[in-house]
Parts: structure tokens; C-alpha cells; sequence
């Protein structure tokens, strides 16, 4: 206690100076005549220039903010609005399969895509239905477009779907006018071949390709392909017949199963 006390001594002096400082500054200014008043308004202005980099930095900060906080709306509203995109897509596509279910006489099973696999071995689709739907192998499945696949394996609440894009798949067709039988087979993406087209056989571009109905899985008539080009030459006994698929078999949703 003592040491401190004898801090204070040391520098009385200067203390004193302080004090008394603030003590006339509070009397003058506390005072009304015109002087005081003029001193104040420049002390006043000296204040506003000082203090001027620290309201400019409260400035940026607060605009940052600001901008933040749009950044993060606009981030906001454009997920809403992809959102919002993919359930008028959504419905576009259910609004369509009800029409395609009211048009067609087939007994359609609608299911959702719940996987796709294209790089195994067999190319297939997983759907959200199985023996809960009644669902049992060898059951077409279509899209609006056509023919997309079949089942293969049920599951108590999945199936398993091949593609028509799997280089194994085959499956029984008519096409022309003749409605002329064949044999699909796949080639590469959405490309595919007729096989045992006969030469004498007239298939033009644009041909419409649907199941024949001879085979036991494939009801008559469900559209598979559309022809792309059709030509024969004196070393082959048939006709090289290619056509490209209907369904949207990269892109599907919603499918429908053929009971």
C-alpha cells in the first residue's frame, strides 16, 4: 500500500495537471456564451473526421452482411425453384401415364424407378413393387413410349427389371404393312436390329415395330421400335434391318407393368 502511495507522489504533478484540465474543460464547456458554442461545433467536426475510417469499416462490414444474406436468399429461391421444376415434370409425367393408362385396353401396374444399373453384366432397373403388387417374373414393362424391359426377379416389395437395351434381350416382333415378322435384338444405346426380315419383304423408314403376340410374356401390339433404315445386298439371304427404341429407357421415372 505504502509503494503504491508512493507511486502516486512521484507523478502528483502530472496528476494534478490532468485533473485540473478536465475540471476547466468541464467548466468552460459548460458554459453558454458564443466562444464555448464555436468551440464545441469545431471540436464537434474534429470528432466527425477522426471517427470517419471507423464508420466507413462499419459500413463495409455491414454491406458484407447484407450481401451474405442475399447470396444465401438467392441460394435459397433457386433450389425452391429447381424444386419446384422437377414436381411440374413430375407431374407432367403422372398426367401423362394416366392418359396412357384411360387409352390403353393392356391391364397396367404403374411403379416407380427406385435404381438403375447399366454397367453390370445384365443391364437392369429396380422398381418399388414386387409380390406385395402381385408382381411375378416375365412381366413386360413399358413406358409411355414402348417396350422398355421385363421382370425378372420379385422381391417381397422390389422387382427386378432387364432392360431391352441388354445385349441378351430378344424379343418377338411385326413391322410394315405386311406386318412382317422378326426378331429384336439390341446393338448399342438405343439402336437396335431386326433379324429374319426376307428381302422380298417391303420395310420402309419410319416403320412402326410392336410385339408380334405369338410369344407367351409379350401381349400383341405394344410398340418396341420405329425403323431407321432397311437394305439388303446378293451376299446375305435377309434383309439388314435397324430400328432405334421407343421408350426412354435413360431416363425413366415411372413405368408400367403388363399384368
Amino acid at each position: 500500500m505504502m509503494y503504491f502511495f508512493g507511486k502516486i507522489y512521484n507523478y502528483r504533478n502530472s496528476i494534478a495537471l490532468i485533473l485540473t484540465s478536465v475540471i476547466s474543460l468541464l467548466l468552460f464547456f459548460k458554459r453558454e456564451s458564443p466562444i464555448v458554442k464555436n468551440v464545441r461545433s469545431d471540436v464537434a467536426d474534429v470528432a466527425y473526421y477522426i471517427l470517419s475510417p471507423k464508420r466507413a469499416y462499419q459500413n463495409l462490414l455491414s454491406i458484407k452482411r447484407e450481401n451474405e444474406i442475399l447470396k444465401e436468399s438467392m441460394v435459397s429461391m433457386q433450389l425452391m425453384n429447381a424444386k419446384l421444376v422437377r414436381y411440374k415434370n413430375e407431374n407432367d409425367q403422372l398426367k401423362g401415364m394416366l392418359n396412357f393408362v384411360e387409352e390403353s385396353s393392356l391391364s397396367l401396374q404403374p411403379s416407380s424407378v427406385v435404381d438403375m444399373d447399366f454397367n453390370s453384366s445384365v443391364q437392369t432397373i429396380i422398381l418399388d413393387i414386387g409380390k406385395n403388387g402381385d408382381i411375378r417374373p416375365n412381366l413386360p414393362v413399358l413406358d409411355i413410349n414402348g417396350l422398355v424391359g421385363k421382370v425378372i426377379s420379385v422381391g417381397d416389395r422390389a422387382s427386378l427389371v432387364q432392360l431391352i437395351t441388354d445385349k441378351n434381350y430378344r424379343v418377338s416382333v411385326r413391322v410394315g404393312e405386311k406386318r412382317s415378322l422378326g426378331i429384336f435384338s439390341p446393338t448399342h444405346g438405343t439402336f437396335g436390329k431386326l433379324d429374319g426380315m426376307q428381302k422380298s419383304l417391303i420395310i420402309n423408314p419410319g416403320d412402326l415395330v410392336v410385339t408380334s403376340g405369338i410369344s407367351d410374356i409379350y401381349p400383341a401390339d405394344v410398340p418396341v421400335a420405329v425403323v431407321i433404315s432397311a437394305h439388303s445386298d446378293d451376299e446375305h439371304g435377309f434383309q439388314d434391318v435397324f430400328v432405334e427404341l421407343l421408350g426412354d429407357v435413360y431416363n425413366l421415372n415411372y413405368v408400367f407393368i403388363i399384368h
